[in-house]
């Protein structure tokens, strides 16, 4: 009777990754889209929800730091985990102190994940670019900040060389106006927008809103625009909206300017 060895079989061992682990994991994945979107723009939303999801795992290592239970939404019945956004107001109320520029990308972050999930998304490849330049110049300020360390460390080295092009973007492509970091272009946009103080149907002229003034934005909450920019344009409250600007109100028929058609 012949005999036969038995065959050993290897499995994969068991993969458990950190909050931070997983945070730098989903970075470096987000550069390897970012680096296929210069031959395939359908690479552009995965490179901006991988970075998205980087930044919100960071925020919950933060959090787990201070203790594990605070990563869930409801401590009572931890399932669900903390949104970005929750999860900034839960830092911000057990002490940490972040600047505007950090809410700003935070906010702005959280909005973009949320058009490309659940929204039609229509964007050129330089709005892209700018959008993703800052979001990585972001993190890297808040990794340093927060973490005491350089982000740098943990990025793969197949992706330095994209890193370095981003950091030489940014570095070159935007600046402060008003005390908010925005592409080189936006000033001139946000002071010509100033001059414009009305939209003309026929003999008729409606006035625009000025940012803080819009009444449907006023019912959700009276005070926001006191104390941010508008997340989309960056104009300040009393300044009028840039051309395409999503939150500029329709004076017309009060609905989204950028949507309603009453201008066409």
């Amino acid at each position: 009777m012949a005999l036969t060895k038995a065959k050993t079989i290897r499995t994969a061992p068991h993969l458990k990754l950190s909050l931070a682990q997983n945070a730098y994991n989903f970075l470096n994945q987000s550069l390897r889209h970012y680096r296929k979107s210069r031959r395939d723009v359908q690479e552009w939303p995965f490179a901006l929800l991988h970075i998205t999801q980087t930044l919100e795992l960071l925020l919950k290592h933060l959090l787990q730091g201070i203790h594990p239970i605070l990563i869930y939404d409801d401590i009572d019945k931890p399932k669900q985990t903390v949104s970005l956004e929750h999860a900034l107001g839960r830092l911000t109320t057990l002490g940490f102190v972040f600047e505007e520029k950090e809410r700003l990308n935070i906010h702005r972050a959280a909005e973009y994940r949320n058009r490309v999930v659940h929204y039609e998304v229509e964007l050129n490849k330089f709005e892209w670019k700018n959008i993703y330049a800052q979001l990585f110049e972001f993190l890297h300020f808040f990794h340093y900040k927060h973490l005491n360390a350089e982000l740098h460390a943990h990025i793969h080295k197949n992706n330095w060389a994209v890193e370095a092009h981003l950091m030489l973007y940014f570095k070159k492509n935007f600046v402060v106006y008003n005390g908010v970091e925005m592409w080189k272009e936006n000033p001139k946009d946000i002071l010509e927008a100033q001059t414009q103080p009305y939209f003309y149907r026929g003999r008729r002229r409606y006035a625009r809103f000025q940012y803080g003034d819009e009444p449907t934005w006023l019912e959700l909450d009276p005070n926001f625009a006191q104390h941010h920019p508008c997340h989309d344009c960056l104009v300040l409250k009393g300044q009028y909206h840039t051309e395409g600007c999503d939150v500029e109100e329709c004076p017309r028929c009060h609905g989204q300017l950028l949507g309603c058609g009453c201008w066409l």
